[in-house]
Order: structure tokens, then sequence, then C-alpha cells
């Protein structure tokens, strides 16, 4: 079978989340035959006064608070999604779809959780209407017109961001656990997103004892077996030989794709090295390990990057309508304020593409797929059709055989050979509700990706019945492609923000102390429905495991010695130790880095703190500042003042709000005897 992209060695998928085509892109093009856009007429009905007027679909001008519409989180459950469409929770067999219930289904849903200095938000219907202008989306606008959207790409199931991300690594939204029972049962389908956290508790988490509930075959055991030779090497803290792999998930805070077993087996969230699960920047590090593998010439074949869920750790950049701090026990997740804005997922997205255009070799050999796991909710005005079931065996619940609603996609190379992307390989197919032609949906994804690099027959029956990419890529390009200079800009700023950042000493001790009362919380038994949360939580206590660090997570060594070092092939605080240990190393490290040896010292003594599993960097600083500088010394030192130390050392400084509990200067202390 011939290769559906011409000269395409690596494909890149950004999925983002909750965002509607018509959201993102319903302005991008005047609407007409060639382009499913907005007219500016589509409205859904008043659901404060039925009968009495309509919502209509709308622009917000332009300002801070626009790139936060809709807010609170729209409803996103199976239920809420057949309302949207249908009009009712339960439609029938084969339902048409009006697409007007959008609004309505908005009315019903709660506000915002109040938090400090945030009241509770009430959902204003019309919001659900407003699509963004190019002036609110200068990333996704300039991308989508300087190369190619798709306004037939559909979320592979009108269900949550979970089943859709499954399904765009497996095929298929995965089936639940049968029970426990003497009477044969028929199987049921996960749907929404407690499905995949049945049973699992956070002190689970905490012990090691996560079970990744996705056993499906993925799209990366399928790389894996078609080149073994570039399988990923085993956990480690020490940096050896940089391997090319066969795949890459990139992550921030939270790798949701390690909810498959395969994904979470090659995951190492205790270690700095080995496996295939990175995270996409490393706290405090100026460069990407996207863009670091990129100009290493060490690009997977395929890489998957995952935006920051939360701001936790990071701050929020998926574009998810709503709050940005995860409520463990809320299937939706992000009611609790601020806010996510949508200007941060265009920063990520600038970053995704300035990483790329600056290495125009591997640009013109890569394919980048921007794409959203679901709609969320937000209107869209196209019906979504039936689709071919991933199931063998049918279900009792929901068969998945139909698609979900429009979602964006962003088609990126310098080879594109259309504006506006519509397949020509779609299958025709009878199913229960007539003849249909496949259309777009995430599991086209595995589909190219099998056809493309000979990965054999797609894993379920809709990964073999929708269409490829095939159509999307000339086998030369017009013209050298030239960046696009704004987006340049906006990357180049946010490098350069994150280079001169000044550090926060009280980050790490937050989110410890935010961990630590979820800790306390308990949630027994299926409480904990947050995949999101859970999969953040195994990576924040694997980072506190780990013994070795990036170079910046030592407060005071900038991006200028970072880049020296790194020059050196010195890329972590344990390469630092074993550098300035080695003879005359000291100098030389203070020769490499323009510094004086006093301040290589208390470099070699806070990498040497980081070696006690559960202290990080900020810890590190401030235990220095408390007369703390070795090992030993912590070792000899009671607990108890060691806390009242830490804290006075964390107010001579002025740390802000800084929290630290006495059970944690106790572990360090033990940690430290070991």
């Amino acid at each position: 079978m011939a290769q559906p992209l011409p000269g395409i060695d690596h494909i890149v998928v950004l999925m983002l989340e909750n965002r509607s085509f018509d959201n993102l892109f319903g302005g991008l093009y005047p609407a007409g035959p060639g382009f499913h856009g907005l007219t500016g007429q589509e409205s859904n009905f008043n659901p404060i006064a039925p009968g009495v007027g309509t919502w209509t679909v709308w622009q917000a001008p332009l300002g801070s608070a626009t790139g936060a519409i809709p807010n609170p989180d729209p409803g996103e459950e199976f239920t809420d999604m057949n309302f949207q469409l249908f009009g009712t929770q339960t439609p029938s067999a084969c339902p048409t779809a009006t697409m007007a219930g959008f609004a309505a289904n908005y009315a019903r849903q709660p506000g915002t959780r109040p938090s400090p200095g945030f009241p509770s938000v009430p959902p204003v219907p019309k919001n659900i209407m407003q699509y963004f202008s190019a002036q609110t989306l200068p990333v996704s606008y300039t991308l989508a017109r300087r190369f190619a959207v798709s306004d037939v790409w559909y979320a592979a199931a009108p269900v949550q961001t979970i089943s859709n991300r499954i399904f765009t690594h497996t095929g298929t939204p995965s089936k639940l656990p049968k029970p426990q029972s003497p009477r044969p049962t028929q199987p049921k389908s996960r749907i929404n997103n407690g499905d995949f956290t049945s049973g699992l508790s956070f002190s689970k988490i905490i012990e090691g004892d996560f079970v990744a509930p996705v056993t499906d075959t993925t799209i990366f055991e399928l790389l894996d077996r078609a080149a073994p030779t570039n399988n990923a090497p085993a956990c480690s803290d020490f940096s050896g030989k940089d391997p090319k792999l066969n795949w890459k998930v990139y992550y921030h805070d939270a790798p949701l794709s390690a909810l498959c077993e395969y994904v979470y087996q090659h995951w190492c969230f205790g270690s700095l090295y080995g496996g295939n699960v990175f995270r996409y920047r490393e706290h405090f590090s100026s460069e990407t390990n996207f863009e670091y593998d990129i100009r290493k010439g060490l690009l997977p074949t395929y890489s998957f990057i995952e935006p920051a869920y939360t701001s936790v750790e990071y701050t929020a950049n998926s574009n998810h309508p709503g709050g940005a701090i995860p409520d463990p026990l809320d299937l939706n997740a992000q009611n609790f304020q601020p806010p996510i804005n949508i200007d941060n997922g265009e920063k990520l997205l600038a970053e995704v593409y300035a990483s790329l255009a600056r290495h125009p070799h591997v640009f013109d050999r890569t394919l980048l797929i921007v794409t959203y796991d679901e709609h969320g909710g937000v209107y869209d005005h196209m019906p979504p059709g039936s689709a071919v079931s991933p199931f063998v065996t049918p279900v009792s619940n929901f068969n998945y055989d139909r698609t979900g609603v429009r979602v964006p996609a962003i088609l990126i190379n310098p080879r594109i050979a259309t504006k506006v992307f519509r397949p020509t390989d779609g299958q025709q197919v009878t199913g229960r509700c007539g003849t249909f032609v496949t259309q777009l949906d995430h599991t086209s994804i595995i589909k190219t990706l099998c056809a493309q690099f000979g990965l054999g027959t797609p894993p379920t029956p809709r990964a073999i019945s929708v269409p490829t990419l095939a159509g999307l890529i000339k086998p030369t390009a017009d013209a050298a492609h030239e960046p696009l200079h704004e987006l340049m800009a906006i990357a180049a700023a946010e490098s350069s923000a994150r280079r001169s950042a000044p550090r926060d000493l009280g980050a790490s001790a937050r989110i410890r102390a935010w961990y630590g009362l979820r800790k306390e919380d308990g949630f027994h038994g299926n409480q904990l429905n947050n995949a999101v949360f859970a999969t953040s939580a195994i990576a924040w206590n694997g980072r506190l495991r780990a013994t070795s660090y990036p170079l910046r997570e030592i407060v005071d060594l900038d991006a200028d010695a970072e880049d020296a070092l790194h020059a050196a092939d010195i890329r972590d605080t344990g390469a630092l130790l074993a550098a300035i240990a080695a003879v005359d190393g000291a100098a030389r490290v203070a020769a490499l880095t323009g510094q004086d040896p006093s301040r290589i010292r208390r470099w070699a003594e806070q990498a040497g703190l980081l070696r006690v599993p559960g202290i990080l960097g900020d810890d590190a600083h401030l235990l220095a500042a408390a007369g703390i500088r070795t090992r030993e010394q912590l070792a000899r030192t009671a607990p108890a003042e060691l806390h009242v130390r830490m804290l006075r050392a964390a107010k001579d400084l002025k740390v802000a709000d800084f929290a630290l509990e006495p059970n944690v200067t106790t572990g360090w202390v033990a940690s430290a005897s070991n």
C-alpha cells in the first residue's frame, strides 16, 4: 500500500481540550460549499423563556476575559451531549441531530465553585454560542490560514475527554471489566470519565498500586512491534546515549495516555531517563524536551503532546472551558476558579510550531496535527453522523456507532496541498441506521500511521473503516517555508520570560501541601473520579522519588549556566555532581559557566541534597539557608528542629505563603539516614 503522506517521517499530534470547530473556526472563511463555517444566523432557542426569542451565534470583542468564554464548564457527559444534539438525554435508536439543545443544556449546568477571590459564576446561555475571532486566536488563525484545516474532523464519539483520548490511542474507548456474577452478562463500554477511575483511591496512587485501566492494543505498541530496535531503554536517573525511539508522549502535568497499560508500563515517572513518556518541559528548564529531541535528531516516528490540564504545577494551557484547579471527586474536574484562558493554549501552539520551524529539514518531513479531544459542550452547527462500532461483539449500553461533534483540526507542514482538507478514501458502510460514508475522526490518526509506516491492519473495526489523510501532502513544496515571524516572536517571548522569571521558592511547598490535603481526604472506593488528578498525582509523587533532576532544579543555576553545561553534555544534577567530583572538576565547571568557585560549591551542595528522595530544588535552597548543606547534616538534625529552622529560613527569605508540614521534614531526615 502506498504511503498516504509522501516524504513524511514524523507525525506529531498536539491534542487540546473541549472546543468545537465552530467555536474556534466558524469565522475562519466565509461559509459555503467549500467551507462549513458559520453564516451568523445559526441559533438555539432561549432556555430562559422558551418560545420567546433565540440565542444566535456571536463574537465577543477582543478583551482579556474573552478567552475564558464560556465559564463555567459546559456539560460534557454522555447525557449532556445527547441533549445538545437531539434535545433529549435518551434519543431513539437512529436519532436526527438538530444541534438545538446547547443553550438549554448549558442553562442547566451548575455555576463555578466559589474560591478565595472568586465568587460563584452562573452559566450564561448565550455564551455557549460565542465563537472566536482572528484577533482572539491569532496563532490558531494564522496557522489555519497558512496551512490547512479540516472542516469534517469529528471527535471519535459524543463522550467525554478520556474516552476520546483512549480512542485516539487504541481505536476503541475500551470496555468496562465484567462484574463478578454467576450469570453471563453482556459487556458495557466505558463512557464517562469516571468509568476509567472507578475503584481507585489516592492511597493506591502514592503507594504505587495504580493499575492502568485500558489494556487494549495501542498505536504505540504497533510502532514498537514494527521497529523493535527502537524500543525504549530501562528507567534510570543517569543519562546514557540518547536513543531514537518509535514514539514519545510529551506531557506537562498529567499524561492521560498512561491510562493505557502499555503507555503506563513505559513511563519512568520516578526517574529522569528511560521509557517513552517525558515532560514536555521540565520544571524551570528553558528548552522543551520536544525541541531538544528535534535539535538532536531524536524526534520519534510518532509524538503525542498533552497540554497542562491544571494550574497546580504549570499554567493550564489545555483550552478547556472553566476552572483550572481539579476537584478529585468531580467528573468534569475543572470548575474551581480561576478559569483557563485560551490565550495560554495559543502560546503553547506557537511554541510547538516554532520548535519545528526553527529546524526546516525536520519540519519538511513532519506533519503536525493540532486537534481537540471533544467539543466540550460548546456549540457547533454540523450534525455528526453514523460510524462503525469499534466492538466486534456489541455492548449493552452505547455501542459507539456514531461520531462526536466536529472539533478543530489544523494540519501543518510546508507541503500542504489544500487549505480545507476533506478525505477521499472514506468507506461506504451500511449500518443499523442506513448507508453512510465514514468521516475523519480521531482514529484516522491510527489508520494514517498504520498505512504510512507499515504497521499492519489497524486494531479495531472503527480504525479500519475511517479515511486517512491521503492527499493532504504534496511530494514537493512550491517554495521554501518562511517561518511565520509573528508566531516565532510569541514563542521567543515565552522562552525569554521563562529564562528570566524569578524563582518562587514557595511553589514546591504549596504543591506538596495541596497534594497532602488530597491525601487526607482519603477518596475511598470509587470516589476518585478524576483521571487528570490521578495521573498528575502519579507524576508529582514520582518527581518526589527521583534522585537526579534537570539542572535548573538548582535555584541559583541560571539559564546561561544551563546552556553552557548542556553544551558540555552535563544535563542533570547527578551528572553535575559527578563532573564537580572529578579531578579539577570544580574548576572546569567554573570555567564552563563563568561562575566563581563558591557558587559551584553551592550547586554541588544542593545537588547532593537533591539525592535525598522527597527534596526538590526549592527545598534544597531553603535547607542551605537553614544551615543544612549536606545529607549527613540532614541525617543528624532532629525533625522538629529542622521544621523550625526551615520556617525561619522561609521567613527570612520572604517566601510567600510558605507551607511545610512536620511530617515532611520527618520524612527527609529518615530518607537521609538510609
